[in-house]
């Protein structure tokens, strides 16, 4: 990894927002003495009363705890990929990407991030300065396509401890694709990867990509390895427009690439939404009349907190809105949109290993 500490200190979630994310509806004290059950009494997690907070990998044990019939992490199947992609710049695709990443972990999945923009602007809000020497998914791929050791877990950077959410970061490097116009089979690189580095990728219950603006050959190789892409809109004309060649780019890569597999699926998060404007409501309609079959049920508002994520001065001290202000209404919208999500990409919690392995 890159570094052996976590990139921020984030000390968990309060108690009301650690019991919805567990799917505990019991009184807070058992919960209270089922988190101490499951930390075991002696461990310094078990203490703080009334203020503790819970981390999200207490919030994980918990749910092994409740939850029966769990599949075994050794058994899991690669885990599905939250593809975060849009035609057009400036809907939010970012913010979206990181605050459900964050809220996918909080939830107690092991979460990988990976930033598949140039712009870096994913690493950034998580917190990672990208001036600082980084291994990015484009020079993954080009050592997977040249046979060459990935070295990938040298890539990773520890966003939460645990391994609840890992970051693999992008800086403008980046955007320097040239080498996969010669490469053999170069839209399946990602797939062939994630396939290559099983052992790997089957640690996490999730993928998340912010796949970059446009169209371009790495935006094509992302697409290429999702049954599902999540496209991030802002409820006005142009954005609305733009789905259009999302759709193309689509029917494409189905036509061309997924032929022997099931196609390419779409779905679409509003984003940024103001009841207010009437040019918002407008095309809202429109997307809910054209695209009803592929819209998620919440409408993110439009909320000044995101804006208030990256520190202009610090990249150190950006995070999330759900770490920031877990209570507000944006915090509330990303909640209820990641809870969409995880059963549209059929996301699974593993069970805990046996105390043996832990042992080993």
């Amino acid at each position: 990894m890159v570094a052996e500490n976590v990139l921020r200190p984030f000390h968990g979630v309060r108690l009301k927002l650690a019991k919805e994310f567990i799917g505990f509806t019991g009184a807070d004290k058992k919960f209270r003495e089922l988190a101490k059950e499951v930390a075991g009494d002696s461990s310094p997690a078990s203490a703080g009363g009334a203020h503790k907070t819970y981390h999200a990998t207490e919030i994980r044990r918990i749910r092994q705890k409740l939850l029966p019939g769990l599949i075994a992490e050794a058994c899991r199947e690669l885990p599905p990929v939250v593809n975060f992609r849009m035609s057009k710049g400036g809907t939010g695709k970012t913010t979206i990407s990181s605050n459900t990443a964050t809220c996918f972990a909080q939830f107690g999945y092991k979460t990988l991030v990976i930033d598949g923009d140039p712009q870096g602007s994913l690493s950034k809000q998580l917190g990672f300065d990208i001036n600082l020497p980084l291994t990015h998914i484009g020079t993954l791929l080009e050592r997977a396509s040249r046979n060459q050791p990935t070295k990938i877990r040298d890539a990773v950077v520890p966003v939460y401890s645990g391994g609840m959410l890992d970051l693999i970061p992008a800086d403008i490097t980046l955007a320097n694709d040239s080498w996969m116009i010669s490469a053999m089979g170069r839209e399946t690189l990602f797939q062939r990867l994630m396939e290559q580095e099983s052992d790997f990728f089957k640690q996490y219950e999730v993928i998340i990509i912010d796949s970059a603006p446009g169209t371009s050959l790495l935006t094509t190789v992302f697409m290429a390895a999702c049954n599902i892409i999540t496209a991030v809109v802002i409820p006005e004309a142009q954005s609305v427009l733009a789905l259009e060649v999302l759709e193309s780019n689509i029917r494409e890569i189905n036509q061309s690439i997924r032929r022997n597999s099931p196609p390419l699926g779409l779905h679409i998060i509003a984003n940024r939404y103001r009841q207010t404007y009437k040019s918002h409501i407008d095309a809202l309609e429109k997307l809910g009349s054209k695209y009803s079959a592929y819209l998620n049920d919440t409408i993110v508002r439009d909320f000044a907190g995101f804006l208030r994520e990256t520190d202009l001065d610090d990249y150190t001290k950006s995070a999330p809105v759900l770490e920031k202000e877990p209570n507000s209404v944006g915090s509330r919208d990303i909640i209820d949109v990641t809870k969409a999500l995880i059963k549209l990409y059929n996301v699974k919690l593993s069970a805990a290993p046996a105390v043996d392995e832990v042992v080993a």
